[in-house]
């Protein structure tokens, strides 16, 4: 179900998209670190609810203002100096993302957690003429064919199961059940879970499942 009307959707798309081409080719933050930033700020709570003053009221560049702002970081850069062209890769990450949120209705900090901003962007060149439902569609397919975030954790720390079993102290069979679904690792025991977090390096909730 859509947080606001379609009245909307351009002018939100319109503004992420800007926000996102500024944010990396004006202020020079990654696309993910701007997301991030986005998230933990709660201006993104508040743009994916529908709030008027973000997704009708502020421009890209505002936008990129105001998360920079609550964030604590100066970026010292002129408004007048960020102006974005609506085009490009950066601009379009932006853009369909704003659309897949709406279509949806993911909270953009699950989206966060299922895919990068950098995994969106380099979908730009087959599908940056294609209608946006395509893109929708396509990441949703990727999403759904992906693994466990277990397992995704564990593989880019260069961990067998055997060796994240030896420093974890979970049990091999726990970690083989978690990744292979057989087990719902969202009702594991909060022990094993803090253990797994703290060997690979990450967050309890970045180990749970998130439903599409």
């Amino acid at each position: 179900m859509q947080a606001y009307s379609e009245d909307y959707l351009f002018d939100a798309m319109e503004a992420l998209g800007e926000a996102f081409d500024c944010a990396a080719n004006r202020v020079n933050l990654g696309l993910d670190q701007f997301f991030e930033m986005f998230v933990a700020t709660g201006v993104a709570d508040a743009f994916g609810a529908g709030a008027p003053r973000y997704v009708s009221g502020s421009s890209g560049i505002e936008l990129v203002l105001d998360v920079c702002y609550r964030a604590g970081l100066d970026i010292g850069v002129p408004l007048a100096d960020m102006a974005s062209d609506g085009e490009g890769p950066d601009y379009w990450c932006g853009w369909v993302l704003a659309y897949w949120q709406w279509e949806t209705g993911r909270p953009f900090r699950t989206i966060g957690r299922v895919t990068t901003m950098e995994e969106i962007r380099a979908l730009y060149w087959p599908l940056h003429e294609a209608a946006e439902q395509k893109f929708v569609e396509v990441i949703e397919e990727r999403v759904a064919r992906r693994g466990a975030p277990l397992k995704s954790w564990r593989e880019q720390r260069g961990l067998s199961q055997v060796a994240l079993a030896g420093k974890s102290g979970v049990s091999l069979r726990a970690i083989q059940q978690y990744e292979q679904r057989c087990k719902d690792i969202n009702h594991g025991q909060g022990a094993s879970l803090y253990r797994l977090a703290q060997t690979l390096g990450c967050r309890i909730e970045d180990l749970l499942e998130y439903p599409l």
